[in-house]
């Protein structure tokens, strides 16, 4: 302010001029009387007259008044506050020594970089847990893949002893193809039968012939009826032996699976989800230390920020849900305000809604906001309705903890007239503007403001739709009055 002053008073662009037509002259600009009395008595000129060069340096804007959609505002406290969806205080997932720490504290880490590494012997357990019980499905895997072989080629050789082929054709179609022990018992049952129907089909021309006794023929006959009795009990037997022991091996190849799945289940409500893939694929989401060990644990990043805060040391004692770090991704945050519940039905706010934030200790003071949630209930200690709106802060400027100031919409929109805030200044009471006068002249206006929108402010009465004011600069017309005034 006192640099503004000093400037002004070493560049005064021109005189004030106390204008020589009253209010009703054609040349009178808005609503202005064309001099201030203060109490003293001593009249305040109400125009200012500066050369073009000085309003270029003062870049002297000009804008309209123009109608434009306003509506009221409430305007509330609130902080700002970490999002709590990218701040994490990091807690350790098991007991266990802490044998590295790889971070430092505001170190910039990406998702999956190595915060530090602990060794835990029911990690290691853990670990052993899951092998086993790899290498025990691998086995049933196998097992079942067996099982299912012999099911399936049992099933063919059935279909083609059926047809009552020669044994040696069959033995040839079926001799690499896998049949287990049921090889033996479908094959020599049939063999058998082949040999015991060959010896009765001789029997039955001998008998006839009588040269063989019916005692003898009829012995041979009981005896085809054996064999082909045994042949199909052999195959009946074989079909459902093998479905059998396939179902079996199959049931056990499934009880593997879930052993496993609990197994890495187990692993992972140890360890916890905030770890990178494991390079022995025991487990995605977990993985041991750079020597390999099974005992060996190491904490990553869940996700790209900035460590905020380290609590461990290397070679300390580590217990379960003990803090170890904090890690933080700032260029999202929350801002945080309480709406008093009588406050509440007048505002406006919805999710995904823009609001206007100002935070008096940024350099930026002004930013937007979009609204995140509004709390369901009335918080019993505060009377008030939380609301939480997203602010993006991708180049740091803003920190966690500032204090704000949220302006709520209230009521419905309408049509008003208004002027950008820049343009209306206040001195001792009274609110004005400055408006064109002719070439190289400025005339104070006083207005009545209303309802300020953003940067617009609305102006219910000094101003017509159209009329042009100065929105940038005005300060400086308004410190060549009061110079003026000091003069006089």
């Amino acid at each position: 302010m006192v640099a503004a002053w000093w400037w002004l008073s070493t560049h005064h662009f021109g005189g004030v001029q106390d204008p020589s037509h009253g209010p009703n002259d054609a040349s009178t600009v808005g609503q202005g009387t064309g001099a201030e009395k203060p109490s003293g008595g001593i009249a305040i000129p109400a125009v200012v007259t500066l050369p073009a060069s000085a309003q270029s340096a003062a870049e002297i804007g000009l804008t309209e008044a123009m109608v434009q959609p306003l509506r009221k505002h409430l305007t509330v406290p609130g902080r700002i506050d970490y999002d709590a969806r990218r701040r994490l205080d990091y807690a350790s997932p098991v007991d266990g020594i802490v044998s590295k720490v790889l971070v430092n504290v505001r170190q910039k880490v990406a998702k999956g970089d190595a915060l530090a590494e602990l060794s835990s012997p029911d990690v290691g357990t853990a670990r052993d847990d899951v092998r086993r019980r790899e290498d025990d499905r691998q086995i049933e895997k196998k097992a079942a893949e067996w099982a299912t072989t012999i099911a399936d080629n049992v099933e063919s050789l059935l279909d083609v002893v059926a047809s009552h082929p020669p044994l040696a054709d069959i033995e040839k179609q079926f001799q690499d193809r896998l049949l287990g022990s049921y090889r033996e018992k479908i094959l020599g049952s049939y063999s058998r039968l082949i040999y015991v129907e060959k010896v009765s089909a001789g029997t039955k021309s001998l008998g006839e012939g009588g040269v063989l006794s019916g005692r003898i023929v009829e012995e041979r006959a009981s005896n085809l009826e054996v064999a082909a009795a045994n042949f199909r009990a052999a195959c009946e037997e074989a079909r459902f032996l093998t479905l059998q022991d396939r179902d079996r091996a199959r049931a056990s190849l499934a009880q593997a699976d879930r052993l496993v799945q609990i197994s890495r289940e187990n692993l992972r409500t140890l360890v916890g989800s905030r770890l990178e893939a494991d390079p022995t694929d025991v487990e995605p989401g977990e993985s041991p230390g750079e020597s390999g060990s099974l005992s060996a644990l190491v904490l990553r990043s869940p996700f790209d920020g900035i460590v905020e805060d380290v609590f461990i040391a290397r070679g300390e004692r580590a217990r379960v849900g003990d803090k170890l770090f904090v890690v933080a991704d700032t260029s999202t945050l929350w801002v945080r305000a309480q709406i008093h519940e009588r406050q509440w039905t007048a505002v406006e706010v919805s999710a995904g809604q823009p609001v206007r934030v100002v935070v008096p200790g940024a350099d930026v003071h002004e930013a937007t906001a979009v609204v995140n949630h509004v709390g369901a209930t009335v918080e019993s200690e505060s009377r008030s309705v939380p609301l939480v709106a997203e602010l993006k802060n991708t180049d740091a400027h803003f920190k966690p903890g500032m204090f704000v100031w949220v302006d709520l919409p209230q009521g419905e929109l309408r049509e008003a007239l208004a002027v950008p805030v820049s343009a209306v200044l206040r001195h001792e009471g009274k609110s004005f503007v400055f408006v064109p006068d002719g070439p190289d002249r400025f005339r104070r206006v006083d207005v009545i403001t209303g309802v300020e929108s953003g940067d617009v402010l609305e102006v219910t009465s000094g101003l017509a739709v159209g009329q042009q004011v100065v929105s940038r600069g005005a300060f400086v017309l308004k410190s060549e009055l009061l110079l003026e005034k000091d003069a006089e």
